[in-house]
């Protein structure tokens, strides 16, 4: 191992010589020779005192000995290094260099081949002067050193008081004087991290003289970055050691790269390392490097940037560490925050302050709020960092409220204000374009926001809105609108209820069938409505014959809100208990069990109600427990003057009544009080009923005949009011348990009564209640005063059992709650009264209920209509409901029936059913016996008249299925009956056969072959009819099976007879085979004779809803199938042909009005068209009559003025206006400009200031609504035909022109040439104006397109009502419009080119 001693030298001296600062000499020793960051030091002797100077370490010289180092090459030579540092030490008293003998000048000493000092220690740092027992000691080796090289120093960073030259010319003589001793040197800049380009140019100079003969070779070096220390010694070694192969010098741009490199790296991993292991902030520095210390990357980070950079990098992390949990805390208070701002602060509006203020106003609200403890809590004595950091507030949910106090906190306030008030903007404009699609007449079920997307550009709400808010709203819309659509459409089909009688027994539906439903319907806008959802309708159609044919809850419309279903729940929650108290079980004392509770009112003048109760407290305790033969009860007070009022308080939750006395004033109160309350006042008659009432006197300072004379007077009160009577005076201990066991056992009492023997099974009376399915009102409010007053509540078979005094006895009664179409299956029960509600806003419930009024007419009946709310009011306040109420009265008389009303809202007691209960009651014996004579009669022999009414004979069942075929010929319509047919889909109801109704039941829900259920008849058709039907072994009917007739009923003898079936108009039927048993009823004929068949009723009156048609099916039944031969009906030949010409006289009467309704329509066609002719003539004279001066012409000819000012402000205002026509203006600005022109026809629009768009605006209402149509209908006619709209089929044009759009554009302007020479100027001006507006598109974005899209519908009126046909015109009209702009020279101008489109 080679050992040099080399000298490092640079510029020394005063300040004056050295500038401010030295030139780096001694950084770079103690950087070369402790290269750890820890053993580095920046600042190092220059000036001394005169101890120091002396000391071991100077030792009175001018130079330091750095001790001895051992360098290794990248070759793996080593070299040991003894450093020696020329300087130049200052007194610190002269600020001048130290004498020591004869001295030298620096510049010369400091190049000395040989340096002398003995017991010289080795330098470390300025600490180390005067204390060197505390540091290493090490003495120069034998007291002098030959130096080997020299390592020559130039500093290139800036120095006041240093110029450049000086320190050039220092170093060029001290190389000059080495080069002459032959020494090798280095030439080493420094600082070159704070280096001056000027600096390293020079010492660049300096390195590359001629003279130096290259032997200086310059290191560019930094201490401070320890950047290119080892090289410059290890070069020096080399070159004294004269190696060839020395190292390479590398400039100091890539050895700072590299030692970046090499910095980031160990920092990353350092860092790495202490995020890996320190995940505590509260962990202190002694802990976390002792922890740290174990690992290599922490000590090579310590090695090169110290223990303090180590420091401040675990300092730097703790503080991370902290910040991080601050924050992940403060994000959990924030989100907090923003869930306590939407429940404390849901409406900003509460604040009602501007923005600047808001947040200091919103935290002032909170604070003062309600509800603050339950999200926020206060803490004065630390700060919520403070808690974290303390671990105080972790099991804490609420918030600090001192977080409100940051700027987070303000930032999530504003946005949940701005959110809000988005919300708040964006529900505004969703409401808004729900309003505009529910006012557009053009949103029909089933279209597409694309076909009206248009309608609604230019709209605030709608170019707001996102396309997806657009689309949502726009489906919900389409949902509700259908969901509307669909009621009403199973609306129109109810009111049609009289015309789908005739369906009712048909098994198959044909084409034809669903064809003529159609015609009576297809007129109605509920109808049309759903014509873009046909599969829809005709399945709801399909499924309407199906209830009609079997009416049975699954098949109901209204399947979910059903009134059997509805009744049932209401009766479920009304029966929780089977057996109630009449009338006195709303007074006992409530609770189950062993514990009860009984609810008193005591009623006394002054002070005696309170001492009463204070009494009964005494007795009862402080909980009120009172036990009475073994049960508890529990007692509620309440204490009341003994005024009317205080008897009013009574309610139905009260146990008992207790009123007290004391004097003759308070005694005389109390029974006026009470004769008027109980005797006088019917309005707290019922409350009264059964309550026990005590009466108490307890005397006070009166004398003994005072006393004994309240007493008796007491005691009468109490017989007139049949209650009992207590006086204190004769048992003073115990009168207020005689008051609690007079109460408990009137209760008891009660209770016993109620449940007095009564058979279960036994009613007096039975009531049909029908109520339509889909009324709007409250079911409860018709059941609520039946349970009020029942016995027993049956939830399963809808019936309430009602114990009610009729006349002068009590009767039960069993009311059974049914909707309408449940009512067949009660038609072979006894049923004594019927009594229909419907809904007096509603055509479909009358109309339902006029059919079953009819078929059950000789049965008493009441006709109820529910109102809406206002009573009376409702029916002069609205049309509708006067006229059903009217028509609802009307049937009532036609069947002689009672009619009565109640308003929805209204509370109905029982007695407003007790007429209508007397009536039953006296027609109770005739409908018995009308009743049993029809079972005698259908007993048919075989059995005893208790045989025929209670055991019910089964209906025939059914032969497979309903879609039998009819192998006794056909309906002559032509149509084919299927047998067992497959079920069928949605979209097969388009395919041109028969629908039978079996086809759309599930297998779960075809009707069964039951009492209730459906069978081939139906309520329609009496009992008598029907069990005739079952004693026939056969039946015959056409297959198509017109509206069955009600039969005629006698109170003495029911004849059976089939039910007429009412044929197709001008065919005949035979009469029913009556069953052997029978015939001998008959008068003359056997049972094979034939009859003549009868002419029927016409297929026009089955439609007519006159009341005076409700009874001709009752006639057909009487006059049309022989009846003739039975002699109950007492129908003779001369009473057949009378009928038989009254029915001819009707048709005859019914066709001449329908062909005078016929002439009278055409008439009315023929005024329309000469009216038409005569406006297209006179197109200027009307227009300039009717709109004055908006029509005079200008000065263009026959252009209007009002049109010709419009045009040319536009075109020089409004040419590069974006949307021009298609955003509309302010309808103010219109209307002004409109009222401007007709008072001076002069009028500037320049001088108005409106906005251009308005007055494009009322341009386009010039022509919509000020001018005459430009087109006639006829011309209109064919502007569609050369559009190609009406199909090569229809149209009047051949082919060829149809498919050529070139034919077709000559043939528009042939078109355009017929046009009056007014109309086709008007038209001329206004296009070329549309052209000049095009030419402007990409400025305004109103090419032809959208300008044809704008003006179409206002130049071309079509007739909006059929929203199909504006459809399928609405493309073409446009293209030709479009046409009109694009062609414009050709079509206007008489161009001879022919322009291709």
């Amino acid at each position: 191992m080679r050992q040099f001693n080399i000298s490092v030298i640079g510029l020394s001296g005063t300040e004056k010589d050295r500038g401010q600062v030295g030139v780096g000499k001694s950084c770079l020793c103690n950087r070369f020779m402790r290269p750890m960051a820890d053993d580095y030091f920046i600042d190092h002797i220059s000036v001394l005192s005169q101890s120091d100077f002396s000391g071991r370490i100077v030792n009175n010289d001018h130079f330091l000995y750095w001790g001895d180092v051992r360098k290794t090459t990248e070759e793996g030579v080593e070299y040991q290094f003894n450093i020696i540092e020329q300087t130049e030490f200052m007194d610190d008293s002269t600020f001048q260099a130290f004498k020591v003998g004869k001295m030298d000048p620096y510049s010369k000493r400091c190049t000395a081949t040989k340096v002398f000092s003995a017991e010289k220690l080795m330098y470390i740092c300025k600490n180390q002067l005067g204390i060197e027992k505390e540091y290493e000691q090490k003495v120069m080796p034998d007291g002098r050193l030959s130096i080997d090289g020299f390592v020559v120093v130039f500093d290139v960073s800036p120095v006041p008081n240093r110029s450049v030259e000086k320190q050039v010319e220092f170093v060029q003589n001290v190389i000059a004087t080495i080069l002459k001793n032959k020494k090798p040197l280095v030439l080493v800049t420094t600082k070159n991290d704070d280096a001056y380009e000027l600096y390293v140019r020079e010492a660049e100079k300096i390195s590359q003289r001629k003279d130096y003969k290259s032997t200086v070779q310059l290191i560019e070096t930094s201490a401070h970055e320890s950047i290119n220390i080892d090289l410059a010694f290890l070069l020096l070694a080399q070159m004294i050691d004269k190696v060839k192969n020395r190292v390479k010098i590398i400039s100091y741009q890539e050895s700072a790269k590299s030692r970046k490199e090499l910095l980031d790296t160990r920092s990353e991993a350092v860092t790495r390392l202490i995020r890996n292991q320190i995940t505590d902030y509260h962990v202190l520095w002694s802990q976390g490097s002792k922890m740290l210390s174990q690992y290599r990357e922490w000590n090579e980070f310590l090695n090169i940037f110290g223990h303090e950079a180590g420091q401040k990098l675990f300092r730097r992390h703790m503080k991370k560490l902290r910040d991080d949990h601050l924050n992940k805390k403060l994000h959990q208070y924030l989100d907090k925050f923003a869930l306590a701002l939407e429940y404390l602060l849901p409406d900003i509006g509460a604040l009602n302050i501007s923005d600047d203020d808001a947040w200091e106003c919103a935290r002032n609200y909170l604070q003062n709020h309600i509800e603050f403890e339950q999200y926020f809590f206060e803490c004065p004595q630390a700060s919520w960092t403070e808690l974290v950091d303390m671990d105080e507030a972790e099991d804490e949910a609420r918030i600090p409220f001192d977080v409100l106090e940051t700027s987070e906190a303000e930032t999530v306030f504003r946005n949940y204000l701005n959110s809000v008030q988005q919300d708040k903007k964006k529900i505004g404009l969703k409401q808004q374009f729900k309003m505009l699609l529910e006012e557009s007449g053009f949103v029909t079920p089933g279209k597409q926001l694309s076909e009206v997307r248009v309608l609604f550009m230019g709209r605030e709400c709608f170019e707001a809105l996102s396309e997806h808010d657009c689309q949502q709203i726009y489906d919900i819309h389409q949902d509700d609108i259908i969901e509307k659509s669909k009621q009403n459409f199973v609306e129109l089909l109810l009111e049609h209820a009289q015309y789908f009688l005739q369906f009712k027994n048909v098994d198959n539906i044909t084409q034809e069938d669903v064809r003529q439903i159609t015609d009576v319907i297809q007129e109605d806008s509920r109808y049309k409505m759903l014509d873009r959802l046909d599969q829809e309708r005709r399945l709801m159609l399909v499924q309407h014959l199906r209830f009609i044919h079997c009416p049975i809850r699954d098949h109901c419309p209204f399947f979910y809100n059903c009134v059997d279903s509805l009744i049932e729940e209401v009766l479920s929650d009304k029966s929780a208990s089977n057996h109630k108290t009449p009338s006195g079980g709303g007074w006992k004392s409530s609770g189950s069990g062993s514990d009860r509770t009984l609810n008193l009112l005591i009623v006394g003048s002054e002070h005696l109600a309170s001492d009463l109760l204070n009494d009964i407290r005494i007795c009862t305790g402080s909980k009120g427990e009172y036990i009475y033969e073994n049960q508890t009860y529990y007692l509620n007070y309440r204490i009341a003057n003994g005024d009317m009022e205080a008897f009013k308080a009574i309610d139905v939750y009260s146990s008992g009544l207790i009123c007290v006395y004391s004097n003759q004033q308070s005694f005389e109160t109390l029974k006026d009080n009470l004769e008027r309350t109980l005797l006088c006042n019917l309005e707290l008659e019922d409350k009264f009923e059964n309550l026990p009432i005590v009466l108490v006197y307890q005397p006070q300072d009166l004398k003994e005949n005072e006393v004994e004379y309240l007493r008796n007077e007491g005691m009468r009160l109490s017989e007139m009011l049949h209650c009992d009577f207590i006086d204190h005076t004769q048992n003073h201990q115990k009168y207020v348990y005689d008051i609690l066991n007079i109460v408990i056992l009137s209760l008891k009492l009660t209770e016993m009564k109620s449940y007095e023997p009564y058979p279960s099974n036994h009613t007096d009376l039975r009531i049909l209640c029908c109520i339509f399915c889909g009324d709007q009102y409250d079911i409860e409010n018709i059941v609520q005063p039946l349970v009020a007053e029942s016995t027993l509540v049956k939830a399963s078979e809808h019936s309430i059992i009602v114990d009610v005094f009729i006349g002068d006895a009590k009767r039960r009664v069993e009311f059974i709650l049914s909707s309408y179409h449940g009512t067949s299956q009660y038609r072979d029960e006894l049923i004594h009264g019927y009594i229909y509600f419907y809904s007096a806003k509603r055509r479909s419930s009358l109309a339902n209920l006029s059919i079953l009024a009819a078929q059950n007419a000789n049965i008493p009946l009441q006709i109820i209509a529910v109102t809406e709310s206002g009573g009376v009011n409702a029916f002069f306040n609205s049309d509708i409901c006067q006229y059903l109420i009217t028509e609802g009265n009307a049937v009532a008389d036609r069947f002689k029936g009672s009619f009565m009303t109640f308003s929805a809202d209204q509370y109905v007691k029982f007695a407003f059913y007790n007429p209508f209960l007397k009536t039953a009651w006296d027609n109770k014996y005739e409908v018995e016996n009308m009743h049993v004579e029809e079972s005698i009669t259908l007993d048919s022999g075989e059995g005893t008249l208790e045989n025929s009414v209670n055991q019910m004979p089964r209906p025939p069942p059914r032969h497979e299925s309903y879609m039998l075929s009819n192998t006794l010929g056909t309906d002559g319509s032509g149509s084919e009956n299927y047998e067992m047919a497959p079920t069928r889909s949605l979209n097969s109801l388009n395919e041109e056969r028969d629908i039978s109704l079996d086809e759309i039941y599930d297998d779960n829900e075809k009707p069964k072959h039951l009492h209730q259920n459906c069978t081939e008849s139906d309520s329609c058709a009496s009992s008598t009819e029907r069990r005739v039907r079952q004693q026939n072994a056969y039946y015959k009917a056409n297959s198509k099976k017109p509206v069955a007739a009600k039969k005629q009923k006698k109170k003495k003898v029911a004849i059976p007879v089939q039910t007429p079936r009412v044929p197709p108009f001008g065919s005949y039927v035979s009469p029913p085979e009556i069953p052997l048993h029978y015939q001998r009823m008959a008068v003359g004929g056997g049972p094979g004779e034939k009859k003549k068949p009868d002419p029927c009723v016409p297929e026009f009156m089955k439609s007519d809803k006159s009341p005076e048609y409700s009874m001709v099916p009752e006639l057909a039944a009487a006059g049309i199938f022989g009846a003739e031969n039975l002699p109950e009906y007492n129908m003779n030949a001369k009473c057949l042909k009378d009928f038989e010409k009254l029915e001819k006289r009707r048709i005859k009467e019914e066709t001449t009005r329908l062909r005078k309704l016929q002439e009278k329509e055409k008439e009315q066609e023929k005024k329309l068209k000469r009216k038409l002719k005569q406006n297209a003539k006179g197109l200027v004279e009307s227009a300039e009559a009717q709109f004055g001066k908006l029509m005079i012409s200008s000065e263009q000819g026959e252009i209007p003025i009002f049109l010709n000012k419009c045009v040319e402000f536009i075109e020089k205002e409004g040419l590069d206006s974006e949307g021009i026509y298609r955003v509309p203006g302010s309808r103010a600005h219109v209307d002004m400009l409109f009222q401007r022109f007709e008072e001076d026809t002069n009028t500037e629009i320049d001088a108005l200031d409106i906005p251009v768009n308005a007055v494009a605006t009322a341009l386009k209402d010039f022509f919509s609504k000020r001018l005459p149509p430009l087109f006639s209908k006829d011309i209109i006619k064919e502007l569609e035909e050369i559009a190609g709209s009406r199909g090569v089929g229809n149209s009047k044009l051949n082919v060829e022109v149809k498919t050529d759009r070139s034919c077709r554009l000559i043939a528009l302007k042939s078109l355009l040439q017929k046009l009056p020479q007014i109309n086709f100027a008007i038209l001329k001006y206004i296009f070329q104006h549309f052209v000049h507006v095009s030419d402007n598109s990409k400025l305004n974005s109103m090419d032809s397109k959208n300008l044809a899209i704008c003006w179409w519908p206002t130049l071309i009126p079509i007739d909006f009502t059929d929203m199909g046909h504006f459809e399928q015109l609405r493309p073409y009209l446009e293209d030709i419009v479009q046409t009109m702009i694009d062609q414009f020279p050709y079509l206007f101008c008489g161009k001879d080119a022919f322009v291709m489109v």
